[in-house]
Order: structure tokens, then C-alpha cells, then sequence
């Protein structure tokens, strides 16, 4: 039952106004409330945060009103905290993300102590306007980006099933193929080493068939499909949107109610975009469950109700997931590493490889059908570390979240403050790696070289996968992706650095766009030397003969 407010006659107001008129101290007190309220809201605006200042833990001079540090920290928010550990002589800050406060932690013992230390009180993240309001309006939002709840408790626990370790041997026909069509190919378009090609767009179809197989049981076998280059298009530039350089909007609020907002009618295309692939692949698995031929995949599963502990949206959000997360970070990080492969230091790293992979398969018809079932070659296992290592593709790690205090040396750092992983400042942190830390060398993961033999790793090697409760679920699958690629390429072929288009191998300039959330590689050329050609063919036609029916449609 509602109830109406009381109506004031006017002879009553008329009365009231009177007094306060006449009343001279009582007029000057309504003055200053009034202007105590418009400074105090002035202020909120101009400088206040959502978190106050956290005592005891330092702030980065230079803040300005409305914006905090996001100006001063230019487009490459990593590099430019990486800098500020070394100018001002703390590994752990804090600065003003507009209206946001966020913690940085650079060094690599403070981001472990912080990941793993606290790993319960950091197990949230923060939700973003742009991302979680506008793009993932539709289908949810990734694993990686959910806000801890019970749906995210099961669908990482659906992810960690179907990408864990003992679910790598489900894999095997789908890594024999997609890693044979990047040799098929790439073969192919250099004319067998005569012509020099650029390496991305056979990885990107790489990475990409890999995940579209996992979550529907399908895969282009083109490099230029349509489809394949629309979900690699609209992927990278969602990519951009996510990044908090590109868009202040999500800390600063009254960015987003500009007239003609940009980056909303941009977010909502690509929501569009996005939405109509991701039907059209649920479609088709729906089509093919009706008539029989669909392949063991998660959306399958889920359609013939075979796992009803997951919801519709939780299913989009997994696919989504999968079919995001990898497409970027896995190209990234093997193109990559082929560029510091193909300089001449790296060619050495090569053919060191190549005597590994050698003396462990001396016929290499069994590196090839053994590299998709085992990573036990020390040099290419070495190799896969420093590329995750060094080029750290997810520079600053997703945005972590307090769900409670955490005490740092004293200081109290309140629940709901952001935290910012500096994951490139930790992974080139010369205090951990070493004095060569920021150069790549795959044998600071060697504890000898006659013969190649692994280091003993003290728990967390590098930072790219995250650690702690919110590490990254695909990372078994992620490296033996990184490792049967490379065996394959390195056994059939000496990768050579094109000398008019060579690649850019410094760990913050190989990047084309600083303001991506994941780096996207500046673009290179390679020559490929052929090893043994009578032997690549041979193991290419064995494994055509041995994928020739695997994820036919």
C-alpha cells in the first residue's frame, strides 16, 4: 500500500521563506551546508576513489583530477609501472585508476606472495563497465573474468575436467592434425622453403581449430576462411576494447554518457558480430546432433543433456572462454618465439634443439607421432618456458579483486581494492632471472648442456599462466600446443630471419599494439631450410594418412 507524501500549504512555505530571510544567521548556515556539499561533491569528483588511501603502501606522484594516473601511464601500462618500480624503488604501489584505486605488484617474489600467499582473498575480479556491461550483455562473461561465484566455481571446474592433464589424451587425433596442417601449409606457400612467408596466420588457424574443436567438433582447413578471419578479427579488437588504456570509460563514469559514444556503438557491434559466429556454431552442432554426425565436444555434451549441472549461459561462457582465450595468447607467444628462433643466436638454440629432438627419436617418424603424447625432449621443453617467459603476451595480467583484507608488511589493503599483476615486470625481473633476464635464452631453464638436461623448477616457473585459485585452466593443453609445433617445424626445417622483413625480438616492442590486453606481434618473414626433405615427406604423408578422416564434416 503506498502512501502519499503530505502536501505543505503555501501560506506554510510562504512563512518559512519569511524567517529565513529575516533570520541573518540562519540564512548564512543554509549557505555554507549548501557550499560545504557542492565542494564535497566537487571533490568526490575531481579526486575521490572508491577505495581511500591505503596507508603504508606508497602512491605514485603526479596524479591529476578526474583521471588519477591513467593519463601519466600513457598506452603501455606495464612497461610504465615497470619503470616506476625501478625509478621510485618500490616493487608494490598504488595509483588512481580515475575513479578507481588499483595496487600494482611488480616484482616476480611479490606477485607469487601475492597470487599464492593471498590466493583466497584475491580470488575475485572486478567487474568492468565496458566488458561485463555492454560486450558480455549476451553470452556471459569468460572465465577468466568472472567475478567469483558458485556459476564460476562450476564452470572452472568444467574447464579444469576437459583441459587438465588427463584429459590431454582425448586430444592426440586433434593435435596430429591441426600441427600437421601448419607443416602442410606453410610447406606448401614457401614452396618448400623457396619463398618467405610470415608464420601468424598458419598459428592463429592453429590455435584457433584447436578450441573450435574442443567446444564444437569443428574446424576450417583453410588459413583464409571467412569465418576464421572474422572470429580472429572481432577477438583482437575486443581485445583493445578490454584494455584500460584504450578505455578510460570504465574509470572515469561520465566518459560514458558523451553524446554519440564511440566505444558503446563499437562495443555493441562487436557483441553482434561476436553473438552471430557463436550461434552459427551452435547451430551447427545442433544440426549435426540431428543428424548424427557430431563429434565429442563440450557443446554436444551439453545439448544431449549429458552434464545438466551447467545452465545454457554457463555452457556460451566456457566456449567462449576457450575459443577466445587461446586464439591470441598462443600465436602470440609461438610467433614469437620464432622470431628469437630465426635471429642468428637462435638458429644456434635451433640446431641444438634439433640434436635433442635427435637423440631422443633417432628415427623421426616417432618425434612426430611421439611430440602430440609426451613432452620429454629437454631443449624443447626449455624453449616453451622462455617463450611463455619472455614474451609475456598478457603484459598486465587480468585485474584481481580483494573479496577480503589483506595485510602487506603492515599495511591493510581493504576488501574490493583492485589488484594489477605487472606479470611482464616480474617475468623480466633481473633480481629473480638474473642478469640476462631481459634477454631470451632458453638455457636458463638447463641445468646442463652435454646433454640437454632440465632444471629443477622450485614452483612457479614464470608468470604468464597466473598461479594460485585463478591460474590459467588451459595451460596443459597451451604447452603441449607450443611443444608439438615446435618439435614438428624444428625437425623438418632451420628457420631463417627474412632480411628485409626481420622480426622485432624486444619484450615490450614486439608488441604492434601497446593499448591490446593481449600483444599482437609485429609482423616478420621467415625462410624455411629444409632438414631432411625426403624424411618431412615422408612422416607429412604418414600423418595425412593418419588425420584424413579426424573432425570430418
Amino acid at each position: 500500500m503506498s502512501v502519499k507524501a503530505p502536501i505543505v500549504p503555501l501560506d506554510q512555505l510562504e512563512q518559512v521563506w519569511r524567517v529565513l530571510r529575516t533570520n541573518e544567521h540562519t540564512g548564512s548556515l543554509l549557505l555554507a551546508i549548501i557550499a560545504i556539499a557542492v565542494i564535497y561533491v566537487g571533490y568526490n569528483i575531481l579526486y575521490g576513489t572508491d577505495i581511500p588511501y591505503i596507508e603504508g603502501i606508497p602512491e605514485i606522484p603526479g596524479a591529476v583530477p578526474i583521471f588519477g594516473h591513467l593519463l601519466k601511464l600513457g598506452e603501455d601500462h606495464a612497461t610504465t609501472c615497470e619503470k616506476w618500480w625501478r625509478q621510485y624503488k618500490h616493487s608494490i604501489f598504488q595509483i588512481k585508476l580515475g575513479n578507481t584505486r588499483a595496487v600494482v605488484v611488480n616484482s616476480f617474489d611479490d606477485c607469487k606472495r601475492m597470487l599464492l600467499g593471498n590466493q583466497n582473498a584475491v580470488i575475485d575480479r572486478p567487474k568492468l563497465y565496458t566488458f561485463h556491461g555492454v560486450i558480455s550483455s549476451t553470452q556471459g562473461f569468460t572465465i577468466g573474468s568472472s567475478p567469483w561465484d558458485e556459476s564460476c566455481k562450476k564452470k572452472r571446474k568444467a574447464a579444469g575436467t576437459a583441459l587438465g592433464r588427463p584429459a590431454l589424451r582425448n586430444y592426440y587425433p586433434m593435435f596430429d592434425l591441426e600441427s600437421y596442417c601448419v607443416l602442410r601449409d606453410i610447406s606448401k606457400d614457401s614452396g618448400n622453403g623457396q619463398i618467405e612467408v610470415d608464420v601468424r596466420p598458419y598459428i592463429q588457424r592453429f590455435a584457433l581449430n584447436t578450441t573450435l574443436t574442443l567446444c564444437y567438433g569443428i574446424r576450417m582447413d583453410a588459413v583464409y576462411d571467412d569465418l576464421l578471419r572474422e572470429i580472429l578479427h572481432v577477438g583482437s579488437a575486443i581485445s583493445l576494447l578490454r584494455s584500460a588504456s584504450e578505455n578510460y570509460q570504465d574509470y572515469v563514469p561520465a566518459l560514458r554518457y558523451f553524446p554519440n559514444n564511440v566505444k558503446n556503438a563499437r562495443s555493441k557491434e562487436l557483441r553482434d558480430r561476436r553473438d552471430a559466429y557463436l550461434d552459427l556454431l551452435l547451430n551447427k552442432v545442433r544440426e549435426m546432433i540431428k543428424n548424427g554426425t557430431d563429434k565429442p565436444c563440450i557443446s554436444a555434451a551439453i545439448l544431449k543433456d549429458e552434464e545438466t549441472k551447467l545452465t545454457g549461459v554457463e555452457v556460451s561462457s566456457i566456449c567462449l572462454s576457450l575459443v577466445s582465450g587461446g586464439f591470441e595468447t598462443i600465436p602470440g607467444t609461438l610467433t614469437s618465439c620464432i622470431g628469437s628462433l630465426c635471429t642468428p643466436e637462435g638458429q644456434i638454440w635451433q640446431d641444438r634443439a634439433y640434436e635433442d629432438i635427435k637423440r631422443h627419436y633417432p628415427d623421426m617418424r616417432d618425434a612426430w607421432t611421439s611430440c602430440i603424447k609426451e613432452e620429454k625432449i629437454p631443449y624443447i621443453n626449455a624453449i616453451v618456458k622462455e617463450a611463455g617467459r619472455y614474451y609475456t603476451v598478457s603484459a598486465m595480467s587480468l585485474p584481481r579483486k580483494t573479496v577480503t583484507e589483506v595485510n602487506w608488511d603492515g599495511a591493510v589493503i581493504p576488501a574490493e581494492t583492485m589488484i594489477l599483476i605487472n606479470a611482464q615486470a616480474g617475468n623480466h625481473d633481473l633480481d629473480h632471472f638474473g642478469p640476462d633476464g631481459a634477454k631470451f635464452n632458453p638455457e636458463r631453464w638447463l641445468s646442463s648442456l652435454e646433454p640437454p638436461t632440465e632444471a629443477k623448477i622450485d614452483g612457479l616457473g614464470h608468470l604468464s599462466f597466473g598461479t594460485g585459485s585463478r591460474a590459467c585452466s588451459g595451460q596443459f593443453i597451451a604447452s603441449r600446443l607450443l611443444y608439438s609445433a615446435l618439435v614438428r617445424l624444428l625437425a623438418s626445417y632451420k628457420i631463417v630471419a627474412s632480411e628485409e622483413f626481420p622480426p622485432n625480438t624486444d619484450y615490450v616492442d614486439y608488441n604492434q599494439f601497446k593499448t591490446a590486453l593481449v600483444a599482437i606481434p609485429r609482423e616478420f618473414k621467415v625462410r624455411l631450410i629444409p632438414r631432411d626433405s625426403a624424411m618431412t615427406a615422408e612422416c607429412m604423408d604418414a600423418a595425412e594418412l593418419r588425420t584424413r578422416e579426424h573432425y570430418k564434416e
